[in-house]
C-alpha cells in the first residue's frame, strides 16, 4: 500500500494471512526516533485485484459485497492509518522525547516508582518489589540494560513470548509455565508503560501485544479430608523416642533426659498441631493465623474475624498488613476450630502467656509471631507420619497453603458459592468454584434416576422382569 507521512511520522499498510483470524490489516509506523511499531487494524476485507506494485507486492480491492463488522476495506484502512498518524503526530508535538534512554533505565524507573506509589491496590509489598527486580535479572538475556528503548518493538516482543511458550530455558526440560509467561510479559509492559509516561518513548511497543490469557484456576488441588487432618495433627504432635532431647554426661556413658527442652518440644508440637487444625477448618491463610489476635476470635457469635496478614514472604521484621483481598472478612466458626482455639487459649494461660485482645492467638514462647518456616517443616514432617508422604511427591507437591481446601470443599456443601467466596477472601467467583467442581456427587446417578422414573415409570427404565 502507498506510504503516509505526517511530519516526523510515516506509516504503510500490508496485508497478512494468519492463519487463525484470516486476512488481516497491519499497520506499520516508523517515527523520527527510529522507532518502529506495528499495530493490527482489524480484518481485511479485500481481494487480489490482478495487478501488482513496481514491488512485486498485491494491490489490493474491496471484496463484493458488504464488509462485515469490523472488517476493513482498503479505504476504511487507509483512513483508519490516517488517524493512528495524527494521534503519534500529536503525541510527539506534545511531548519531546529524551533520546538515549536504555532497558536498564526504564526498569529502574519503574520499580522505584513501584515503591514509592504502589499499584491499583495500594502499597506494594518487599516481596512483590523482590519479584520485579528478579524479573529485570531474566529480562537482560534477550532485553539487556544497556538496549535503546526506541529498538524495542512490537513484532520482537511477540517473538519473545512466543519462545518462552514453546522453548524450555536453559536447565530446564520444559518451557515455563503459561502463568509464568504472562507474569513476565505484564511486568515488561509496565516497564515500557513507564518509560511512555517519564516522556522517554513516544508509545508503548507492548501496549497492542495480545498477552496470553490468565489460565483457569486448576480443579485438581490438593485437599485432604478431616479425618486426614486429624491424622497429619497427631503426627505433627508426636515426639518419637529418638527425638526426645537429652543431656549427655562427660564421661559420655549416661545419658539424662532434659525434661526442660522435652517440655519445650511438646509445647511446640502441640500449638504446631493447632495451627494445622485451625488452617483446615477456618480456611485461614498461614500470614493469616500468623496475624490473628485473640480479639479477633468471637466465641459468642461463632465467627472469626480476618483482619490482618503476616505474609510468609516478608522479609523479617516488616509490618502486618491487610489481609491479601485488602479486605476484613469473617469465617464461620465451626464447633471443631472453636473446641482447638478454647484449648490453645487453656494451653497459653497455663504457661504464661498472654491472651488479652492483642495477644496473638498462636505465639513463640517469647509471645512473638511464629516463624512460617517451622510450621512448615512440621506439617510435612506430620504428612509422612501420617502415611501422606506421597503427597508431597506428585507434580504439585502439597503445602500448608493446601490446608485451606479443606474448609472450601466443605464449605461449598452448606453455603451458596458467593457466601464461600467472602469467607475465603477470594478476589474472582472462579477461584472459588473449584471447589463446586470437586465436591463428590457418588449418587447423582441414583437420583437422576429418580427423577427420570417419576415421569417414565419403571418399566421404560429397563427394570428387570419375572
Amino acid at each position: 500500500m502507498a506510504e503516509q507521512k505526517r511530519g516526523r511520522v510515516a506509516g504503510n499498510l500490508t496485508v497478512e494471512d494468519r492463519a487463525r483470524g484470516g486476512r488481516v490489516w497491519i499497520a506499520a509506523l516508523t517515527t523520527g526516533d527510529g522507532r518502529r511499531t506495528r499495530t493490527l487494524l482489524g480484518a481485511a476485507w479485500v481481494k487480489d485485484s490482478g495487478r501488482r506494485t513496481a514491488r512485486g507486492a498485491i494491490v489490493w480491492r474491496a471484496n463484493d459485497g458488504t464488509a462485515p463488522h469490523g472488517a476493513l476495506t482498503p479505504r476504511a484502512a487507509h483512513d483508519a492509518l490516517g488517524e493512528l498518524l495524527e494521534t503519534e503526530r500529536k503525541k510527539q508535538a506534545r511531548r519531546p522525547l529524551q533520546a538515549g534512554k536504555t532497558f536498564g533505565e526504564a526498569g529502574e524507573a519503574f520499580v522505584r516508582h513501584a515503591a514509592s506509589v504502589g499499584g491499583k491496590r495500594g502499597e506494594v509489598s518487599p516481596s512483590t518489589l523482590r519479584g520485579y527486580r528478579s524479573i529485570l535479572g531474566v529480562l537482560a538475556s534477550d532485553f539487556p540494560p544497556d538496549l535503546a528503548l526506541v529498538k524495542i518493538t512490537q513484532r520482537q516482543l511477540e517473538e519473545y513470548q512466543e519462545r518462552l511458550l514453546t522453548e524450555p530455558p536453559a536447565g530446564r526440560l520444559e518451557p515455563l509455565h503459561r502463568s509464568t509467561v504472562r507474569h513476565r510479559m505484564i511486568v515488561l509492559r509496565m516497564i515500557l508503560k513507564r518509560a511512555v509516561d517519564l516522556g522517554w518513548l513516544g508509545d508503548n511497543p507492548a501496549q497492542k501485544l495480545e498477552i496470553i490469557p490468565q489460565p483457569p484456576a486448576d480443579s485438581d488441588f490438593n485437599v485432604l479430608e478431616p479425618s486426614q487432618v486429624e491424622a497429619v495433627a497427631r503426627a505433627v504432635a508426636t515426639i518419637e523416642d529418638h527425638e526426645i532431647p537429652h543431656y549427655r554426661h562427660t564421661d559420655r556413658s549416661e545419658r539424662t533426659v532434659d525434661r526442660g527442652g522435652l517440655e519445650a518440644m511438646i509445647e511446640r508440637r502441640l500449638l504446631y498441631a493447632d495451627v494445622v487444625r485451625v488452617a483446615a477448618y477456618t480456611g485461614l491463610r498461614l500470614g493469616e493465623l500468623r496475624a490473628l489476635r485473640w480479639r479477633d476470635v468471637d466465641f459468642a457469635n461463632a465467627t472469626l474475624h480476618v483482619r490482618r496478614n503476616a505474609p510468609t514472604s516478608a522479609p523479617a521484621g516488616a509490618k502486618v498488613k491487610a489481609p491479601k483481598s485488602r479486605h476484613s472478612r469473617s469465617v464461620p466458626l465451626i464447633d471443631v476450630a472453636a473446641t482447638v482455639l478454647d484449648r490453645v487459649s487453656r494451653h497459653l494461660e497455663e504457661h504464661g502467656l498472654p491472651t488479652d485482645a492483642e495477644a496473638l492467638v498462636f505465639p513463640t514462647r517469647e509471645a512473638a509471631m511464629l516463624d512460617d518456616v517451622r510450621i512448615r517443616k512440621a506439617f510435612y514432617r506430620g504428612l509422612d507420619a501420617a502415611g501422606l508422604g506421597h503427597m508431597r511427591e506428585k507434580d504439585n507437591p502439597m503445602t500448608v497453603h493446601d490446608l485451606r481446601h479443606v474448609f472450601g470443599t466443605i464449605a461449598v456443601r452448606a453455603f451458596p458459592v458467593t457466601d464461600v467466596q467472602a469467607f475465603m477472601g477470594h478476589q474472582s467467583i472462579t477461584t472459588t468454584m473449584r471447589y463446586v467442581h470437586h465436591v463428590p456427587r457418588h449418587d447423582a446417578a441414583a437420583k437422576l434416576s429418580a427423577a427420570f422414573a417419576v415421569d417414565l415409570g419403571t418399566e421404560a427404565l429397563g427394570s428387570p422382569t419375572t
